[in-house]
């Protein structure tokens, strides 16, 4: 990227990115040409011998490096040749030290382009590249050679200690950019911790060939000294290997994506420059001022991450607003997302559990906050004593549930982390265990009962009640009866059987526009059912039709609303990012057509109708047969006794729930292949 091969005119974004180097660039870089991928959660693994072919990696991700990898001793020499400033700067070798790769000695980089090409292998074999139509490029200026200094807290090198997030465009949608850190010396008392991962890999010690690849604008983590007096063993220095890459939709073209990696690559070199200015802040005051910005504006945004989310913030900002900062409404939208979170989960197990405890927990919190809020405020106004006792006793009887399991349990670990959590239980002879079944799910339901008793507050909270009540019976039927997809039915498994059945670019696209005008129906039908009613009352306005016909008012924003719970939906139950961005803007967009023309309940269900054979139609003028013909055939096996195979029915919902996420990934893979022929899926 850094510069263009001889005799090949460089493009716009590499020539910017070569003249924004501080650190100069190479003369020549790997082959750039190299299959797609994004990558939601990567697990470290130690290299195998080194006497396997160049970069190669087998299914289950076990990798090899052409040549292995040398010892820290030579690594060490690597470091203190290229980069002498450290020793000078800092005799006692007690802070961080790094050099761009790009300045090693030419052996040095050769080393790392083989480390880097067993880092590429292991996410092409590792992910589903032909289903996503991405391009993974290498982001060479930003690969460092580095020392870490986890005993350091001061200046600059406490922020390595405190949880953060590297880049700051995690915002951009579509675009990855990703750092993996490649251990090279040990043993070490450092601990990488990464705690939206699973059990098994939120903390890893980046011994000799063990890695870890995260999202470099999103991913939170952070280091850790912990030193093992036990084992008596020698505390090596800890040096490792940050090698970057970034991804991107091939049908954004190349200039947009090598742009984002440009983007990137200047912001590192930018932070690289304040780290290195404010590393010893005693030293001068302009130190001292920068060290402190740098880690105000880490601790802030890393602990918001870690504890909240900002997708967690952006979804209940976005049912705020569409319900207007209502409280009781509110309660009704936002309060339950908790229980979304858990019961998706459990059912689809495509997120990592660090994620689902970060997001439960948050929004578990704004729930209470919520709750504690509207029952304190009528408490106020007339206090009853019953039903404050109810509320006590039943979610005392949670919050000692929750003590006992630990979040770990709580959140389902046992279900989404079973190679290290499958056997955790908690002993009955441990309260509240031992005196009553499920007591989570009891509490849970009994407190809410207390609150739905008080005589103020009770009944503007039925609905939320009913609706959170129920939740917990599901998510308790799901836990008790392991309820889960099956073998085979996963996202991508289906999907691949999906596109079989829509190989014409015409079918394709006409899927998507039927079935966004049948989606434009759903949201019509779902704008009257929120007109005139509040689910804080449970009734219909009687102003509706009593001055001239006129409507009442939808209670809810329906566009924001949409946002919301699409956004909810899509983070737990399609683990593919650029279809999950595009269900939540197409149903923002399809939701403000329905809000914009208020079609009539007649209207709405002919938009249905009328897509449906829509798509019809389209598979006939195609010659394709469909998706649900195909398994339906398969589930008349009793011959004149039409049942459906439990695996048919399955399917037929899954059908349902991924239909948009299917047709847009369709739409997208047929569109990549038209507009980028040589970046289709298959081709390197």
């Amino acid at each position: 990227l850094v510069s263009a091969p001889r005799g090949k005119k460089e493009s716009f974004s590499e020539t910017l990115l070569r003249f924004s180097s501080p650190r100069g660039f190479m003369t020549s870089t790997p082959k750039m040409t190299h299959q797609m991928n994004v990558m939601r959660v990567f697990a470290f693994l130690a290299v195998a011998p080194s006497v396997w072919s160049v970069g190669q990696c087998d299914a289950n991700g076990q990798c090899t490096v052409k040549g292995g990898i040398k010892d820290g001793d030579w690594w060490r020499k690597e470091l203190n040749s290229a980069q002498p400033e450290c020793k000078d700067i800092d005799p006692q070798n007690t802070g961080t030290c790094h050099q761009w790769t790009v300045k090693l000695d030419p052996g040095a980089v050769e080393r790392v382009r083989e480390i880097k090409q067993t880092l590429n292998d292991y996410i092409m074999t590792t992910e589903q590249v032909a289903l996503k139509s991405r391009v993974l490029s290498w982001n060479d200026p930003m690969d460092e050679l580095y020392l870490s200094a986890p005993k350091n807290v001061q200046g600059s090198d406490r922020v390595f200690v405190t949880p953060h997030i590297d880049g700051f465009v995690g915002w951009i949608p579509f675009m990855r950019a990703w750092r993996c850190v490649y251990g090279l010396t040990g043993p070490h008392d450092t601990v990488t911790i990464q705690p939206m991962r699973n059990p098994d890999e939120r903390e890893v010690t980046l011994g000799p060939g063990v890695f870890t690849c995260f999202d470099y604008n999103r991913e939170i983590h952070w280091i850790e000294n912990r030193p093992n007096n036990a084992t008596g063993a020698h505390a090596d220095e800890r040096m490792v290997l940050k090698i970057h890459f970034y991804e991107y939709p091939a049908v954004l073209g190349s200039f947009l994506g090598n742009a984002f990696g440009a983007l990137n690559a200047n912001y590192n070199f930018l932070a690289r420059r304040a780290f290195l200015v404010s590393q010893f802040p005693d030293r001068s005051v302009v130190s001292r001022l920068v060290a402190r910005a740098i880690n105000g504006i880490t601790l802030f945004g890393g602990s918001f991450e870690v504890v909240y989310g900002y997708c967690n913030m952006g979804i209940v900002a976005a049912a705020a607003l569409a319900v207007k900062f209502n409280l009781h409404d509110l309660i009704f939208w936002a309060g339950s997302l908790h229980l979304v979170v858990c019961l998706l989960a459990v059912v689809f197990r495509s997120t990592p559990l660090g994620v689902v405890i970060r997001d439960a927990v948050a929004l578990n919190a704004t729930s209470l906050v919520l709750l504690a809020t509207g029952y304190l405020k009528a408490q106020a106004s007339k206090f009853d004593l019953g039903s404050h006792v109810v509320t006590a006793v039943g979610f005392g009887l949670a919050g000692s549930a929750y003590a006992s399991l630990g979040a770990d349990l709580t959140y389902f670990g046992a279900q989404l982390a079973p190679g290290t959590l499958a056997g955790s239980t908690v002993s009955s002879s441990f309260f509240p265990y031992s005196a009553v079944s499920h007591p989570m799910t009891l509490g849970s339901v009994v407190g809410l009962l207390g609150l739905r008793l008080h005589p103020v507050f009770g009944p503007k909270f039925h609905s939320a009640f009913l609706a959170q009540s129920l939740l917990h019976v599901a998510l308790l039927a799901a836990e008790v009866f392991d309820v889960h997809l099956p073998a085979g039915a996963d996202y991508f498994s289906m999907y691949a059987d999906f596109a079989q059945y829509h190989q014409s670019a015409a079918n394709v696209y006409a899927h998507l526009l039927t079935t966004g005008v049948s989606l434009v129906g759903v949201f019509g039908l779902l704008n009257l059912a929120l007109a005139g009613s509040s689910p804080a009352s449970g009734k219909a306005s009687s102003a509706a039709g009593s001055k001239g016909g006129k409507e009442a008012a939808p209670s809810a924003n329906l566009p924001l609303l949409a946002l919301s719970l699409s956004w909810i939906g899509v983070r737990y139950t399609v683990p593919d990012d650029d279809v999950a961005h595009g269900t939540v803007a197409l149903a923002a967009v399809l939701a403000t057509l329905a809000w914009a023309f208020k079609p009539t309940k007649k209207q709405s269900l002919g938009l249905v109708v009328g897509g449906a054979l829509g798509q019809e139609i389209a598979h006939a003028l195609a010659g394709e047969g469909t998706y649900m013909a195909a398994y339906a055939s398969e589930a008349l096996s009793a011959g004149a006794a039409a049942v459906p195979k439990p695996g048919a029915l399955v399917t037929f919902l899954l059908h349902n729930v991924w239909l948009v996420p299917f047709e847009i990934r369709a739409a997208v893979n047929t569109l990549a292949a038209q507009l980028t022929p040589s970046m289709a899926p298959g081709t390197v």
